[in-house]
C-alpha cells in the first residue's frame, strides 16, 4: 500500500471564461476537485492501478465535501477530522492566462496535531511506501514533516518529499533525509544561490555532490518543464530527456510525476523505469485537461519516446 499525505488539502475550483471583467459580474460554471498536492498524487496512483490510502487533515462542511469528491474519485482515505474549515482554492482561466486564489486553511490545534500523529504512526506500518506532498496548514511547526520521514525511516519504508520552501528547508537540514526530494529548478537555484539552466547540469552535479545539506537524500530529481529533468541517485548522475507534447494543463504534473515515482519505487525498479514512469506520469498528465490525471492511451508513445543518460 502506497500512502499519500496531505495535511492541507483544498476543494479546486476552477472557472473558465473567455474574458474576465473586471468590476462586473463574470458567470462561470464551476468545475470542483479533491485538491492538494498529495490527493493529486492519490490520484494517479489510482489510475495505475496501486493500492493507495491518502491520510492527512480534513476539517468541517468543506472537510466532508473533500471525502464524497474522493469517494466520487474512488481514492481511499483515512484522514484526521479538524475543527477548522478546510480550504478552497480558486483558479480562473481566461483570456489566455490563469489567475489564482488560495486561502491559506486552518489553523490546526496539539491536540489536533496529536491524534494525526497516531494515525500516522498506525498507518505507515502498513505501507510500502510514502509521499508527502505540499504545504502545512497554520498551527503546525515548518519543521513537522522531519517528525514524518523520522517516523518512515523507523519504520523502514521509502518515503518521497515535495515540499518547498521553510519546510524543504528544514527536511534538508535534518539528521534523517527522505528517499527523494523533487525540487523544480527554480527551487534547486534557489537553495543552492545559483541561476542554472539546463544546460548546465555538470555545474548543477559537482554544487549538489558538495553540499552537505544532500548528502544522505538517495533521490534527488531536478524537474526542469519541457526540458525534462536532471536526477542524481546514490552517486550516479542521469539526464532525462521528454519528447514534445501538446500541453493542455500542466497542472498537477509535479504531483504526477511524484506518483510515477513512488509506484516505481514501491515495486522496486532500477533507476532508469523509476525515471521514465515519473517522467511518463507528468507528461500526460499535462496532456489532460483535468488535474491529477493521465492520458493512459498515449503511455506507450511517451513511456518509449523518453531518454535516460547516464552523466
Amino acid at each position: 500500500m502506497i500512502l499519500t499525505v496531505t495535511m492541507n488539502p483544498s476543494i479546486d475550483t476552477r472557472y473558465t471564461i473567455d474574458h474576465l471583467v473586471v468590476d462586473d459580474v463574470n458567470r462561470v460554471v464551476p468545475q470542483k476537485t479533491a485538491g492538494g498536492k498529495g490527493l493529486n498524487v492519490s490520484r494517479v496512483l489510482c489510475q495505475l492501478g496501486d493500492d493507495v490510502i491518502a491520510t492527512g487533515l480534513l476539517g468541517g462542511h468543506m472537510g466532508a465535501f473533500l471525502a464524497d469528491r474522493m469517494d466520487d474519485d474512488g481514492i481511499p482515505h483515512d484522514f484526521v477530522s479538524i475543527e477548522g474549515e478546510s480550504r478552497i482554492c480558486i483558479a480562473v482561466i481566461h483570456d489566455g492566462a490563469q489567475t489564482e486564489f488560495l486561502e491559506s486553511g486552518p489553523t490546526v490545534s496539539a491536540d489536533e496535531l496529536v491524534r494525526f500523529d497516531a494515525k500516522f504512526n498506525e498507518l505507515v506500518g502498513t505501507a510500502s511506501c510514502v509521499t508527502i506532498s505540499g504545504s502545512l496548514p497554520a498551527g503546525i511547526d515548518v519543521d513537522y514533516y522531519v517528525k514524518l520521514v523520522e517516523a518512515a525511516h523507523a519504520a523502514g519504508v521509502p518515503v518521497l518529499v515535495d515540499t518547498s520552501g521553510a519546510s524543504l528547508d528544514a527536511i534538508l537540514n535534518a539528521p534523517v533525509k527522505p528517499t527523494l526530494i523533487k525540487p523544480n529548478l527554480s527551487e534547486i537555484c534557489g537553495l543552492l544561490g545559483a541561476n542554472y539552466t539546463p544546460d548546465d547540469v555538470a555545474e548543477l552535479e559537482g554544487l549538489l555532490a558538495s553540499d552537505e545539506r544532500f548528502a544522505g537524500i538517495s533521490w534527488v530529481v531536478v524537474t526542469m518543464g519541457a526540458a525534462g529533468a536532471v536526477a542524481f541517485h546514490d552517486g550516479r548522475g542521469y539526464r532525462v530527456v521528454t519528447p514534445a507534447i501538446k500541453a493542455v494543463n500542466a497542472t498537477g504534473s509535479g504531483d504526477s510525476t511524484v506518483a510515477g515515482f513512488a509506484h516505481a519505487i514501491a515495486a522496486g525498479m532500477d533507476d532508469e523505469d523509476v525515471l521514465r514512469w515519473g517522467n511518463t506520469c507528468g507528461k500526460l498528465n499535462a496532456m489532460d485537461p483535468q488535474t491529477g490525471h493521465l492520458v493512459m492511451s498515449e503511455w506507450d508513445s511517451v513511456f518509449n519516446s523518453i531518454e535516460v543518460k547516464r552523466l
